[in-house]
């Protein structure tokens, strides 16, 4: 026991010596800065289940897919321990632009096969989950009293007899005014700007802070 407890003192005080002398960093977890009209990354993770641990990509279901391709996203270090199978999407967003009635793509009617693939997959009850900016997209849902929160959203739901895909999606962005900082600290794009409180705020830039 206490052989292993000085080991983990040692491998502490190493992080911590290497993080004073180049800072420490994990690709995609610092916050990205916008300007007025910026466009926002609106990805696509997989479709999950809470009750199994068999995830599906988004695109095997005949989704609206985006017009330049499906692209596999870059992903983080936790992204990468998830085993997520995040991919770019046909939404387009931009910052502190309030835009309605975006179609995404027209599509033909399903096949017999897509048909059969979408009901089983809203049958067994399967979210779709998007990300803006590496934060998860959170559904809220009031019952009772209680305001409930959720990641992601259904598939799509059945109504007696009848089964209906949600594809008519309305995201409400909180974001925050980035202030100047005269500290720096290291990033994989070279230095960057801590905000700090009080700062000038002539740099005309803004901070995703919820979704």
């Amino acid at each position: 026991m206490g052989s292993f407890g000085n080991l983990g003192f040692w491998v502490l005080l190493i992080c911590m010596a290497f993080q004073s002398v180049f800072g420490f960093y994990l690709p995609g977890s610092y916050p990205h800065k916008y300007k007025v009209g910026d466009p926002l990354s609106v990805k696509v993770n997989s479709l999950t289940l809470i009750d199994t641990e068999i995830p599906y990509k988004y695109y095997s279901l005949p989704f609206c897919k985006p017009k330049e391709g499906v692209k596999d996203s870059d992903e983080n270090l936790g992204e990468f321990l998830m085993d997520d199978r995040i991919e770019n999407s046909p939404y387009r967003l931009k910052m502190f632009k309030n835009e309605t009635e975006i179609l995404l793509c027209k599509t033909n009617p399903l096949s017999a096969d897509e048909y059969k693939l979408f009901t089983t997959r809203i049958d067994e009850m399967y979210q779709v989950n998007v990300i803006i900016d590496n934060l998860p997209a959170i559904r809220y849902t009031k019952r009772d009293d209680l305001l409930l929160r959720w990641t992601g959203y259904p598939v799509g739901v059945k109504v007696e007899n009848a089964y209906y895909v949600l594809n008519h999606l309305k995201f409400t962005v909180l974001v925050h005014k980035y202030d100047q900082s005269p500290i720096l600290t290291g990033s994989a794009d070279g230095l960057d700007m801590i905000p700090e409180a009080g700062g000038s705020a002539k740099l005309g830039t803004w901070l995703l802070v919820s979704r």
